[in-house]
């Protein structure tokens, strides 16, 4: 659940919100609407934590995963291929899949009792990473980029070889694979076609 609480919020003398009160539900989905500047982009700044209410509050579970795709991206030096970006969405399964490597390229080196113990870990590991999804990361970067309009060529490309248009779909691929509890999405048909646009209707329900 996300709430504001009689939130206010200035850009010099420009009163952007003013006892804004709001509570969204988990399983609820919102649009906000308004023209340029009236306060749509602050609102997700805020649910972020990229800017603070200069009064009022917001309260968001701190436990949730987020996922934001801004309007803007910041340039990209990104030299990674397209498909290693995207399925490169969950800290978590990375941090795991690392520990999984490393136990794996140390485990013929072990002997006895140590060997058990490292057996057992990358055996915690290994399920640990399949709970979290982490043998289907792949399968679902594929669908979301190919549903975003990504041929199976463009996979092996490297990400900033790609129009800034192309690294947003991209950046809303990489979100929707990392499954977050909270999703934003800042205006993110702007530079989606109308298939793109169906598919993203369709993943999103």
């Amino acid at each position: 659940m996300i709430q504001f609480n009689s939130v206010c919020k200035a850009f010099g003398t420009q009163q952007v919100l003013e006892d804004v009160t709001v509570t969204v539900h988990p399983g609820e989905r919102v649009g906000i609407v308004g023209p340029n500047g009236a306060g749509k982009s602050t609102l997700f700044d805020l649910v972020t934590g990229v800017s603070s209410p200069d009064k009022g509050n917001v309260l968001v579970p701190g436990d949730l995963r987020l996922g934001y795709v801004r309007q803007q991206l910041n340039p990209h030096q990104e030299e990674r291929l397209l498909l290693t970006y995207v399925t490169d969405a969950v800290p978590e399964l990375r941090r795991i899949h690392k520990q999984i490597h490393d136990i794996e390229s140390h485990l013929a080196e072990a002997a006895g009792e140590e060997h058990d113990r490292i057996l057992t870990r990358l055996g915690t590991l290994q399920t640990e990473f399949e709970h979290q999804g982490g043998y289907q990361v792949e399968t679902r970067a594929k669908v979301a980029l190919g549903g975003l309009g990504f041929s199976t060529g463009d996979f092996g490309r490297q990400f900033n070889a790609f129009s800034g248009g192309w690294q947003m779909r991209a950046e809303l691929a990489r979100t929707l694979v990392g499954q977050p509890d909270i999703l934003l999405l800042d205006e993110p048909t702007n530079y989606l076609d109308v298939p793109a646009v169906e598919w993203l209707r369709s993943f999103l329900g």
